[in-house]
């Protein structure tokens, strides 16, 4: 069967039962031809992604063999080929985070996870990068609110959010977590100039940054592991710019029953 194929569909006549039937294989065609697509897309980014650092890679080591070079010249070749391989390496984990929850058919198991706690790992991690552009980073958490989630996923996923209010905000970063509707809500907020309308109803897809993060480091797929690993985990994610300034990055997850409202 050609892509012409699952794009048309068949044409189903006859009995009732018969015409439903048609309607099923028309609705699983639909949607292979959706995932077709959505893949050969993501081969297409991919592909395109790899290309640069390995043009600048080959290009870096090219010159370096081109005539003799100080030792100078070939530590700056060396620095400069080993961020291209970094960069590569980065990409490529991304790549593989993104394929294998793809290819995750169930929920991952989840567990009762504090939140406090995750939030203020992540923010331990990130604070000696913020400090040293003189930016900071605060947590506010009641004690005991928790998120049913793959401890793992949760952790990356937040890490992501705070990752990406580093590199392309300004000023200082707050993490909050509260409980809304039986439901956990997690908020990365920073103080930056906020992301252009037209690009928030994208943003959490891949290889998907806005034209003023050009110029800054990054895969695009950030914020599309976020969503990915907070879905596969029953879970939302949304970017908004705030009525004041800077942005809001929220995860939404199920609470355990026993921060359940009850009546």
């Amino acid at each position: 069967m050609t892509d012409g194929h699952l794009r048309s569909g068949v044409r189903a006549t006859g009995p009732s039962s018969i015409a439903r039937l048609g309607q099923t294989l028309n609705a699983m065609l639909t949607r292979l031809h959706t995932a077709l697509t959505r893949e050969r897309q993501f081969i297409a980014d991919a592909s395109h992604e790899l290309r640069t650092p390995l043009s600048l890679l080959t290009t870096e080591l090219e010159l370096a063999l081109r005539r003799p070079r100080s030792h100078d010249e070939l530590t700056t070749a060396l620095h400069s080929a080993l961020a291209e391989t970094q960069r590569l390496s980065r990409l490529a984990e991304d790549l593989l985070t993104l394929s294998r929850t793809d290819r995750q058919q169930t929920r991952p198991s989840s567990t009762v996870v504090e939140l406090g706690p995750v939030l203020e790992a992540v923010a331990d991690r990130f604070r000696p990068a913020l400090q040293h552009h003189r930016r900071h980073i605060t947590v506010e958490a009641p004690t005991g609110l928790a998120a049913l989630a793959h401890a793992d996923h949760l952790d990356r996923a937040i890490a992501n959010l705070v990752d990406n209010a580093l590199r392309h905000a300004t000023g200082d970063i707050h993490l909050t977590a509260t409980h809304t509707n039986g439901r956990a809500e997690i908020h990365v907020l920073d103080h930056g100039p906020g992301l252009p309308h037209d690009f928030l109803p994208h943003a959490f897809d891949r290889f998907t940054r806005p034209d003023t993060a050009r110029t800054h480091p990054g895969s695009g797929l950030g914020l599309a592991i976020t969503a990915a690993l907070i879905t596969a985990n029953g879970g939302q994610t949304h970017l908004t710019n705030r009525p004041d300034t800077g942005a809001d990055a929220s995860i939404t997850l199920p609470a355990p029953h026993d921060q359940q409202p009850h009546g």
